[in-house]
């Protein structure tokens, strides 16, 4: 039964159903004009939490299979919080029990369309009966992750890690911290920003393996899906009380430590709490789910604080799934 009690997977990752009503739905463009008078600029390469990889057009929002990230077992599920890429490869981490609890690095190969799986040797040097990663990031060169000593319990301590893409030996950063429901983790430079839902923000230097809280505006930010947009700025989708996965899109300065809402007033449902998104070509983009609308594509234009949504022409696709990248 361990599996099933497995916090990272069944809290945070399950399908959750968007129940919150918004007076304001009239007032969202959503695009619905037939797909024959739109073309698509490129595709949004997402990602579910089944390993399955999906095409989706920027425009049209229609989607179609794109691979498929092989897993040991068939049953267990993929925290979407561990799914990130590189320009090569779709990275995620595959928790389950053989008979001990195994961490399995999933690739895919975004050129040949091959996965192949590589059962990760965690560091001697942490200790821990359940140890799992529970997030995960391409940072340029290698791989970071969050390393926690026991998954199923609350305040457990969190390691980060580095994973070297050539050989996956895992590497101990030393750096811990204690946070719990990490959402989303993203490396700019030598900081590491780590996003929570329900715990702050955190901003790790990696040089003096420091860990510090941020506040925006004095206040502690409950976020997800983080998406760098420059030296400064950081996209991220913020936790709105009241609302079951309910958030809007903001962008925040880790400089001033300011926080900007783009919303215009309205609140969005998260399928998944757990991973990052894109900021490409001035729009941050997320998939989205509200009471009428099985799936689609939030389009948050900072410049023009604009929010617009392209419908995904599925009501049977899964949705727990995230955006990694853009493709042709």
């Amino acid at each position: 039964m361990k599996k099933y009690t497995f916090a990272y997977l069944v809290i945070l990752s399950s399908v959750l159903i968007w129940s919150c009503s918004s007076d304001n739905d009239s007032d969202n463009e959503i695009t619905e004009e037939p797909d024959s008078e739109i073309t698509d600029d490129y595709f949004l390469l997402a990602v579910s939490d089944l390993g399955e990889v999906f095409r989706i057009g920027n425009n049209t929002g229609n989607i179609e299979g794109a691979g498929q990230l092989n897993r040991e077992n068939n049953s267990s599920l993929i925290a979407t919080g561990t799914i990130t890429s590189s320009n090569e490869n779709i990275y995620a981490v595959e928790y389950l029990y053989n008979p001990s609890p195994t961490n399995n690095l999933l690739i895919f190969n975004r050129q040949s369309n091959t996965s192949r799986i590589v059962p990760l040797t965690l560091p001697g040097t942490i200790s821990g009966d359940e140890r799992g990663i529970v997030a995960l990031t391409w940072s340029g060169d290698n791989l970071i992750g969050v390393l926690a000593e026991n998954v199923l319990n609350t305040r457990s301590v969190k390691h980060l890690i580095s994973i070297d893409p050539q050989d996956y030996s895992i590497s101990e950063l030393g750096i811990t911290f204690n946070e719990d429901r990490i959402s989303s983790i993203e490396k700019r430079e030598s900081v590491l920003y780590i996003a929570t839902w329900g715990e702050g923000f955190l901003e790790v230097n990696m040089e003096n393996s420091t860990v510090a809280p941020l506040e925006f505006n004095n206040t502690a930010l409950n976020s997800s899906r983080m998406a760098i947009i420059n030296d400064t700025e950081i996209a991220v989708m913020q936790a709105v009380e009241g609302f079951i996965n309910g958030a809007r899109p903001v962008s925040i300065n880790t400089a001033n430590q300011t926080i900007s809402d783009e919303s215009n007033g309205e609140v969005y449902g998260l399928v998944t709490v757990l991973g990052s998104s894109i900021y490409e070509n001035r729009i941050y983009f997320n998939l989205v789910s509200r009471d009428n609308l099985y799936l689609g594509i939030l389009k948050s234009d900072f410049q023009t604080n604009e929010n617009t949504i392209v419908e995904v022409n599925s009501t049977t696709v899964n949705r727990n799934l995230i955006i990694v990248d853009i493709t042709n």
